[in-house]
This record gives structure tokens, C-alpha cells and sequence, in this order.
């Protein structure tokens, strides 16, 4: 497993991979296909676990299924989330179905708290290769 965190006292190396395309009204967008933080590569569709390291929960698991740039240079990754089943126990239970604890499901559509954006560089997230 390797493991690069998203918080810096100092300067983390940070590259880009291969450009994806552009989007946005005024193609402002530059979407990518990878980027590499502390010598660490992060490809689409890569699963990582993100950790709060305020908190000493269980990290959350997600599918990186999109990585862009805006035209302010805020770097974003939108992230497809994995659940447990203690997170969904109640959807199981009503689905009569039986779940292993190392069970995870993926979650599918684009309701509130399937998918979400969140900024590649945190204070408080560690991002780690799974």
C-alpha cells in the first residue's frame, strides 16, 4: 500500500498526469486522467481510503471517478463512496440481506452523500492508495 497525505507544512511535490479534456462554459476546465502528490501516482478510477485526521473513525473508501483543475488552479477530485455495512443496515434489513463486516458496497447514482467533490488538498484529509 502507498500512502501520500494531502497536508503540507511544507512544499509536497505535485504533478499533473496526462490531460483528459476541458470543460466549463468557457472551457475553462482541464480535467485529467492522473496526478502524482509526494511521489505517490493517483489514476482515475483508483479506490483510496480518505481519513480525517481530526477523527479516529474508520476511514471512508472511495472511487476516484474524476480529477480536474479550475481556472482559478483550485485542484478538485470527485469521489464515488464505498459503504459498510453498518453505514446501510437499515437498507440491508429492508432488502433481506445478509452482509459479511468486510463487505462493501458501492454506491450507484448521484444522490446526496453517493458521490461528492472534494478539494486534492486538505488540511484534514490524508488520501491513501487502496
Amino acid at each position: 500500500m502507498a500512502s501520500a497525505e494531502i497536508e503540507n507544512s511544507g512544499k509536497p511535490e505535485f504533478s499533473w498526469g496526462k490531460k483528459r479534456g476541458v470543460g466549463g462554459k468557457k472551457k475553462e476546465v482541464q480535467f485529467y486522467e492522473s496526478f502524482t502528490y509526494d511521489g505517490v501516482e493517483y489514476v482515475l478510477y483508483d479506490c483510496v481510503y480518505m481519513q480525517n485526521k481530526d477523527r479516529q473513525a474508520e476511514p471512508y473508501i472511495g472511487k476516484l471517478v474524476k480529477i480536474w483543475k479550475n481556472s482559478d488552479n483550485s485542484k478538485k477530485i470527485k469521489v464515488q463512496w464505498f459503504f459498510r455495512p453498518s453505514e446501510i443496515s437499515y437498507w440491508l434489513e429492508k432488502l433481506s440481506v445478509v452482509a459479511s463486516e468486510n463487505e462493501l458496497f458501492l454506491a450507484s447514482g448521484d444522490g446526496k452523500g453517493l458521490a461528492n467533490v472534494n478539494p486534492l488538498v486538505s488540511k484534514v484529509a490524508a488520501l491513501l492508495m487502496i
